[in-house]
Protein backbone atom coordinates (compact mmCIF):
# COMPACT_ATOMS: atom_id res chain seq x y z
CA UNK A 1 0.00 0.00 0.00
CA UNK A 2 1.15 3.60 -0.70
CA UNK A 3 1.09 5.66 2.04
CA UNK A 4 3.68 7.98 3.12
CA UNK A 5 4.00 9.79 6.76
CA UNK A 6 2.39 9.96 10.08
CA UNK A 7 2.91 7.37 13.07
CA UNK A 8 4.98 4.21 12.62
CA UNK A 9 4.37 1.16 13.04
CA UNK A 10 5.95 -1.75 14.57
CA UNK A 11 8.54 -3.68 12.63
CA UNK A 12 10.40 -6.97 13.32
CA UNK A 13 13.81 -5.70 14.39
CA UNK A 14 15.27 -9.16 14.90
CA UNK A 15 19.06 -9.67 13.99
CA UNK A 16 19.70 -5.78 13.92
CA UNK A 17 22.87 -4.64 16.26
CA UNK A 18 22.62 -4.67 19.79
CA UNK A 19 24.25 -1.33 19.93
CA UNK A 20 23.62 1.88 22.14
CA UNK A 21 24.32 4.86 20.57
CA UNK A 22 23.50 7.13 23.93
CA UNK A 23 26.61 6.80 25.92
CA UNK A 24 27.02 10.19 25.87
CA UNK A 25 27.99 12.44 29.11
CA UNK A 26 28.56 11.31 32.91
CA UNK A 27 24.46 10.16 33.62
CA UNK A 28 21.60 9.63 31.41
CA UNK A 29 17.86 8.73 32.46
CA UNK A 30 15.40 6.83 29.46
CA UNK A 31 12.40 8.59 29.99
CA UNK A 32 8.32 8.76 28.80
CA UNK A 33 8.77 11.76 26.24
CA UNK A 34 10.63 14.70 25.34
CA UNK A 35 8.98 16.69 27.17
CA UNK A 36 9.49 14.44 30.11
CA UNK A 37 13.26 15.28 29.47
CA UNK A 38 12.70 18.62 29.66
CA UNK A 39 10.73 18.76 32.95
CA UNK A 40 13.55 16.25 34.77
CA UNK A 41 16.13 18.45 33.62
CA UNK A 42 14.79 21.24 35.26
CA UNK A 43 13.84 19.64 38.18
CA UNK A 44 17.43 18.59 38.69
CA UNK A 45 18.51 22.13 38.00
CA UNK A 46 16.03 23.23 40.73
CA UNK A 47 18.10 21.05 43.59
CA UNK A 48 20.98 23.69 43.55
CA UNK A 49 20.03 26.76 41.78
CA UNK A 50 16.68 28.94 41.28
CA UNK A 51 15.65 28.96 38.05
CA UNK A 52 13.18 32.21 36.85
CA UNK A 53 14.07 32.19 33.52
CA UNK A 54 14.50 30.64 30.39
CA UNK A 55 16.02 32.05 27.09
CA UNK A 56 14.23 29.89 24.27
CA UNK A 57 13.80 29.81 20.53
CA UNK A 58 10.76 31.87 18.79
CA UNK A 59 10.04 28.80 16.48
CA UNK A 60 9.32 25.48 18.62
CA UNK A 61 6.59 23.00 19.48
CA UNK A 62 4.45 24.39 22.03
CA UNK A 63 4.68 20.82 23.92
CA UNK A 64 8.37 21.71 24.79
CA UNK A 65 7.42 24.98 26.83
CA UNK A 66 5.02 23.36 28.58
CA UNK A 67 7.58 21.85 31.22
CA UNK A 68 8.83 25.39 32.00
CA UNK A 69 5.22 27.18 32.13
CA UNK A 70 4.32 23.94 34.96
CA UNK A 71 7.54 24.96 36.96
CA UNK A 72 6.65 28.79 36.65
CA UNK A 73 9.22 29.37 34.57
CA UNK A 74 9.51 32.82 32.65
CA UNK A 75 9.98 32.41 29.13
CA UNK A 76 12.31 34.55 27.02
CA UNK A 77 12.00 34.09 23.52
CA UNK A 78 14.98 35.09 20.50
CA UNK A 79 13.88 35.05 16.57
CA UNK A 80 14.71 32.55 14.98
CA UNK A 81 14.04 32.90 10.82
CA UNK A 82 14.31 32.34 7.54
CA UNK A 83 16.18 34.89 5.26
CA UNK A 84 17.81 33.02 2.47
CA UNK A 85 18.69 30.14 5.42
CA UNK A 86 17.56 29.59 8.91
CA UNK A 87 18.92 32.04 10.84
CA UNK A 88 19.20 32.65 14.85
CA UNK A 89 19.18 36.55 16.21
CA UNK A 90 20.61 35.49 19.77
CA UNK A 91 21.51 38.28 22.55
CA UNK A 92 24.43 36.43 23.78
CA UNK A 93 24.60 38.91 26.63
CA UNK A 94 21.09 38.22 27.93
CA UNK A 95 20.49 38.17 31.69
CA UNK A 96 18.79 34.58 32.04
CA UNK A 97 19.24 31.05 34.65
CA UNK A 98 18.88 29.19 31.23
CA UNK A 99 19.62 28.88 27.41
CA UNK A 100 17.68 26.66 25.51
CA UNK A 101 19.18 25.59 22.06
CA UNK A 102 17.81 23.35 19.23
CA UNK A 103 19.69 22.65 16.31
CA UNK A 104 17.02 21.87 13.32
CA UNK A 105 16.74 19.42 11.66
CA UNK A 106 19.91 17.57 11.94
CA UNK A 107 22.35 20.09 9.95
CA UNK A 108 25.26 20.63 10.91
CA UNK A 109 24.88 24.67 9.54
CA UNK A 110 22.60 24.95 12.20
CA UNK A 111 24.06 23.90 15.13
CA UNK A 112 23.81 26.50 18.15
CA UNK A 113 27.56 25.58 19.62
CA UNK A 114 28.68 28.69 19.01
CA UNK A 115 25.94 30.52 21.11
CA UNK A 116 26.39 27.72 23.66
CA UNK A 117 29.87 28.14 24.54
CA UNK A 118 29.26 32.30 24.67
CA UNK A 119 26.37 31.37 27.27
CA UNK A 120 28.81 29.16 28.87
CA UNK A 121 31.45 32.03 29.26
CA UNK A 122 28.38 33.50 31.00
CA UNK A 123 28.29 31.26 33.55
CA UNK A 124 24.53 30.53 32.29
CA UNK A 125 22.84 26.83 32.43
CA UNK A 126 22.29 25.30 29.22
CA UNK A 127 20.08 22.24 28.04
CA UNK A 128 20.35 21.66 24.53
CA UNK A 129 17.69 19.90 22.47
CA UNK A 130 19.21 17.18 20.31
CA UNK A 131 16.42 15.73 18.96
CA UNK A 132 17.28 16.98 15.39
CA UNK A 133 20.91 16.19 15.64
CA UNK A 134 21.03 13.08 17.21
CA UNK A 135 22.38 10.83 14.43
CA UNK A 136 24.80 13.02 13.13
CA UNK A 137 27.65 13.41 12.72
CA UNK A 138 28.10 16.18 15.54
CA UNK A 139 25.58 14.62 17.94
CA UNK A 140 25.88 17.79 20.56
CA UNK A 141 27.92 20.60 22.19
CA UNK A 142 29.92 19.03 24.36
CA UNK A 143 29.69 22.89 26.48
CA UNK A 144 26.78 22.38 26.71
CA UNK A 145 25.53 21.46 30.49
CA UNK A 146 22.65 19.35 29.82
CA UNK A 147 20.92 17.27 26.78
CA UNK A 148 17.71 16.27 26.05
CA UNK A 149 15.75 14.36 22.98
CA UNK A 150 12.38 13.13 22.09
CA UNK A 151 13.19 9.36 20.57
CA UNK A 152 9.92 8.61 19.04
CA UNK A 153 11.24 10.77 16.16
CA UNK A 154 12.82 8.03 15.22
CA UNK A 155 11.47 4.54 14.83
CA UNK A 156 8.61 2.45 16.51
CA UNK A 157 8.84 3.08 19.81
CA UNK A 158 5.85 3.16 22.18
CA UNK A 159 7.59 5.98 24.10
CA UNK A 160 10.76 7.53 24.42
CA UNK A 161 13.31 10.23 25.74
CA UNK A 162 16.37 10.79 26.97
CA UNK A 163 17.88 13.47 29.71
CA UNK A 164 21.99 13.48 29.89
CA UNK A 165 23.85 15.66 32.30
CA UNK A 166 27.15 15.87 30.75
CA UNK A 167 29.13 16.25 33.56
CA UNK A 168 28.18 15.41 36.81
CA UNK A 169 25.21 13.08 37.93
CA UNK A 170 21.58 13.68 38.41
CA UNK A 171 20.22 14.11 41.68
CA UNK A 172 19.10 10.63 43.24
CA UNK A 173 16.27 11.90 45.17
CA UNK A 174 14.44 12.58 41.74
CA UNK A 175 12.69 9.66 41.15
CA UNK A 176 10.99 7.89 37.75
CA UNK A 177 7.92 5.77 37.89
CA UNK A 178 6.81 3.27 35.56
CA UNK A 179 4.45 4.09 32.53
CA UNK A 180 0.76 3.67 32.91
CA UNK A 181 0.58 0.21 31.13
CA UNK A 182 -2.79 -0.09 29.87
CA UNK A 183 -1.84 3.19 27.92
CA UNK A 184 1.03 1.54 26.39
CA UNK A 185 -0.93 -1.33 25.35
CA UNK A 186 -3.22 0.71 23.31
CA UNK A 187 -0.50 2.09 21.24
CA UNK A 188 1.48 -0.78 20.53
CA UNK A 189 -1.84 -1.88 19.73
CA UNK A 190 -2.27 1.01 17.21
CA UNK A 191 0.97 0.29 15.82
CA UNK A 192 0.36 -3.50 14.98
CA UNK A 193 -3.00 -2.39 13.64
CA UNK A 194 -1.04 0.08 11.16
CA UNK A 195 1.58 -2.41 10.50
CA UNK A 196 -0.87 -5.31 9.19
CA UNK A 197 -3.06 -2.02 7.90
CA UNK A 198 0.32 -0.46 5.68
CA UNK A 199 0.97 -4.74 4.37
CA UNK A 200 -2.73 -4.55 3.01
CA UNK A 201 -4.85 -6.61 5.36
CA UNK A 202 -8.58 -5.32 4.00
CA UNK A 203 -9.85 -6.52 7.70
CA UNK A 204 -8.02 -3.15 9.49
CA UNK A 205 -10.24 -0.01 9.41
CA UNK A 206 -7.69 2.61 9.61
CA UNK A 207 -10.14 4.57 11.74
CA UNK A 208 -8.95 1.77 14.78
CA UNK A 209 -5.54 2.49 14.91
CA UNK A 210 -6.10 6.57 14.41
CA UNK A 211 -8.43 6.28 16.91
CA UNK A 212 -6.20 4.85 19.58
CA UNK A 213 -2.93 6.93 18.22
CA UNK A 214 -5.10 10.11 19.09
CA UNK A 215 -5.91 8.67 22.89
CA UNK A 216 -2.36 7.86 23.67
CA UNK A 217 -1.30 11.34 22.82
CA UNK A 218 -4.32 13.17 24.52
CA UNK A 219 -2.86 11.15 27.70
CA UNK A 220 0.75 12.74 27.04
CA UNK A 221 -0.19 16.37 27.37
CA UNK A 222 -1.21 15.89 31.18
CA UNK A 223 0.76 12.86 32.03
CA UNK A 224 4.15 13.31 30.96
CA UNK A 225 5.91 14.24 34.40
CA UNK A 226 8.90 11.25 36.09
CA UNK A 227 7.55 8.69 33.92
CA UNK A 228 10.23 6.39 32.23
CA UNK A 229 10.44 4.63 28.83
CA UNK A 230 8.46 1.25 28.65
CA UNK A 231 10.07 -1.72 28.60
CA UNK A 232 9.07 -2.76 25.28
CA UNK A 233 10.38 0.58 23.08
CA UNK A 234 13.70 0.44 25.55
CA UNK A 235 14.40 -3.10 23.79
CA UNK A 236 13.51 -1.76 20.41
CA UNK A 237 15.60 1.25 21.08
CA UNK A 238 18.76 -1.06 21.85
CA UNK A 239 18.42 -3.06 19.30
CA UNK A 240 17.29 -0.92 16.30
CA UNK A 241 19.74 -1.30 13.20
CA UNK A 242 21.34 2.59 13.80
CA UNK A 243 23.79 2.29 10.60
CA UNK A 244 21.21 1.39 8.40
CA UNK A 245 18.76 3.81 9.78
CA UNK A 246 21.31 6.33 9.08
CA UNK A 247 22.55 5.27 5.30
CA UNK A 248 18.89 5.23 4.50
CA UNK A 249 18.30 8.55 5.65
CA UNK A 250 21.17 10.11 4.22
CA UNK A 251 19.98 8.58 0.95
CA UNK A 252 16.64 9.55 1.11
CA UNK A 253 17.29 13.43 2.16
CA UNK A 254 19.81 13.20 -0.91
CA UNK A 255 17.41 12.31 -3.02
CA UNK A 256 14.89 14.76 -2.37
CA UNK A 257 17.81 17.75 -2.57
CA UNK A 258 18.06 16.52 -6.52
CA UNK A 259 14.15 15.88 -6.76
CA UNK A 260 13.37 19.16 -5.83
CA UNK A 261 16.64 21.35 -6.52
CA UNK A 262 15.00 23.52 -9.70
CA UNK A 263 11.39 23.56 -8.25
CA UNK A 264 11.77 27.65 -7.98
CA UNK A 265 8.65 27.82 -5.45
CA UNK A 266 10.61 25.46 -3.03
CA UNK A 267 13.86 26.60 -0.92
CA UNK A 268 15.76 24.37 1.26
CA UNK A 269 16.31 25.81 5.11
CA UNK A 270 19.70 24.66 4.71
CA UNK A 271 22.00 23.41 2.71
CA UNK A 272 22.89 19.30 2.96
CA UNK A 273 25.96 17.68 3.13
CA UNK A 274 27.18 13.89 3.57
CA UNK A 275 27.42 14.52 7.63
CA UNK A 276 24.13 15.19 8.30
CA UNK A 277 21.70 12.82 9.43
CA UNK A 278 18.16 14.73 9.15
CA UNK A 279 15.10 13.90 11.00
CA UNK A 280 12.97 15.41 8.16
CA UNK A 281 14.01 17.63 4.70
CA UNK A 282 12.23 20.85 5.65
CA UNK A 283 11.57 23.38 2.76
CA UNK A 284 9.93 27.02 2.82
CA UNK A 285 7.33 28.25 0.72
CA UNK A 286 6.76 31.85 0.76
CA UNK A 287 2.93 31.67 -0.14
CA UNK A 288 1.08 30.14 3.21
CA UNK A 289 -1.72 29.96 1.63
CA UNK A 290 -0.22 27.51 -1.13
CA UNK A 291 1.75 25.61 0.92
CA UNK A 292 -1.72 24.75 2.74
CA UNK A 293 -3.82 23.85 -0.55
CA UNK A 294 -0.58 21.62 -1.13
CA UNK A 295 -1.10 19.98 1.92
CA UNK A 296 -4.51 18.92 1.32
CA UNK A 297 -3.79 17.71 -2.26
CA UNK A 298 -0.98 15.21 -0.64
CA UNK A 299 -3.56 14.31 1.98
CA UNK A 300 -5.78 13.46 -0.79
CA UNK A 301 -2.94 11.40 -2.34
CA UNK A 302 -2.61 9.89 0.94
CA UNK A 303 0.77 11.64 1.35
CA UNK A 304 0.79 13.10 5.40
CA UNK A 305 3.88 15.63 5.59
CA UNK A 306 3.88 17.46 8.91
CA UNK A 307 4.71 21.15 9.94
CA UNK A 308 7.02 21.75 12.06
CA UNK A 309 5.00 23.75 14.25
CA UNK A 310 2.04 25.58 14.67
CA UNK A 311 2.91 29.00 16.37
CA UNK A 312 2.27 28.54 20.36
CA UNK A 313 -0.16 31.12 22.07
CA UNK A 314 3.02 31.74 24.47
CA UNK A 315 4.77 33.97 21.42
CA UNK A 316 2.84 36.82 20.97
CA UNK A 317 4.86 39.09 18.15
CA UNK A 318 5.08 38.29 14.25
CA UNK A 319 9.01 38.00 13.95
CA UNK A 320 9.22 34.60 12.95
CA UNK A 321 8.38 34.09 9.23
CA UNK A 322 8.56 29.89 9.30
CA UNK A 323 5.42 29.13 10.76
CA UNK A 324 2.60 28.29 8.04
CA UNK A 325 5.26 28.43 5.78
CA UNK A 326 7.41 25.15 6.30
CA UNK A 327 6.64 21.76 5.29
CA UNK A 328 8.84 18.25 7.01
CA UNK A 329 9.55 16.46 4.22
CA UNK A 330 9.71 12.54 5.06
CA UNK A 331 13.20 10.67 4.45
CA UNK A 332 13.26 8.12 6.86
CA UNK A 333 14.05 4.67 7.05
CA UNK A 334 10.37 3.45 6.29
CA UNK A 335 11.02 3.89 2.63
CA UNK A 336 12.48 2.62 -0.28
CA UNK A 337 14.32 5.03 -2.55
CA UNK A 338 11.73 4.11 -5.36
CA UNK A 339 9.10 5.40 -2.88
CA UNK A 340 10.54 8.66 -1.91
CA UNK A 341 10.79 9.09 -5.57
CA UNK A 342 7.37 8.24 -6.23
CA UNK A 343 6.25 10.86 -4.20
CA UNK A 344 8.02 13.37 -5.24
CA UNK A 345 7.13 13.09 -8.64
CA UNK A 346 3.52 13.77 -7.04
CA UNK A 347 5.32 17.03 -5.39
CA UNK A 348 6.59 18.26 -8.18
CA UNK A 349 3.57 17.34 -10.62
CA UNK A 350 1.52 20.11 -8.29
CA UNK A 351 4.53 22.48 -7.65
CA UNK A 352 6.75 23.66 -9.85
CA UNK A 353 7.54 22.07 -13.39
CA UNK A 354 4.01 20.23 -14.46
CA UNK A 355 1.38 22.34 -12.18
CA UNK A 356 -1.58 20.41 -11.38
CA UNK A 357 -4.52 22.69 -12.44
CA UNK A 358 -6.23 22.96 -8.80
CA UNK A 359 -2.93 24.28 -7.33
CA UNK A 360 -3.23 28.30 -7.61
Amino acid sequence: MFEIGSEFWLEDLKNTLNKNTFEIGKDNKFVFSGRTAIDFVIQDIQTYKKINTVYFPSYCCDSMLEPFIKNKIKIEFYDVLYTNKLEYKINTNKKCDIFFAISYFGYNKTNMDKYIEQFKKNNVIVIEDITHRLFSQRSHSNKADYLIASLRKWGPLISGGIAIKLKEKFNERIFLKKANQEIINLKKEAMIEKAKYINGDLEIKKESFLNKYKEFNEYLINNYANYEIDNFSLKILKNMPVDTMIKRRKENAYIIYNELKDVKEVKFLCEFNKDDCLLFVPIFIENSNKIENLRRQLIDRKIYIPSHWEKSSYILDNTCNIYGREMSLICDQRYSIDTIKKYMKIIKSLIGMNKDPQCK
